[in-house]
């Protein structure tokens, strides 16, 4: 069993819900609505991969990974965004994101770069 858990950084409870019902049965999740509160817990957890919503209230994901990056704080990093500019994806590749997924999300596809990374 994994012990870190894979976090899920979105402010809409129905994508929350969506990873749960995706991954919630075969790793530990942990639900994070806004980059504040993600930014505070990883500095105390470490996990291997997150998944993260670009459009977020208080600190939005391309700020995460900004402060992330200053911080050098690693994790596999998966954009899962409904915004489609080109500009914003290059810049978050910029930042070391693996892969960048765009809503509505594909189950097969999210399974699958989960079970990569995490195995």
């Amino acid at each position: 069993m994994h012990t870190e858990p894979i976090f899920i950084v979105d402010d809409d409870q129905g994508i929350l819900d969506s990873f749960d019902a995706m991954l919630g049965e075969d790793y530990p999740l942990q639900m994070i609505t806004n980059g504040v509160d993600a930014l505070a817990l990883l500095e105390r957890h470490h996990p291997s991969l997150m998944f993260l919503d670009l459009k977020m209230p208080r600190m939005n994901g391309m700020e995460l990974l900004e402060r992330m990056a200053r911080k050098h704080l690693a994790t596999k990093i998966v954009v899962v965004t409904a915004m489609p500019q080109d500009e914003l994806e290059e810049q978050a590749f910029h930042y070391g994101v693996c892969r960048y997924l765009r809503k509505p999300l594909d189950v097969d596809e999210v399974e699958g770069i989960t079970t990569e990374i995490m195995h």
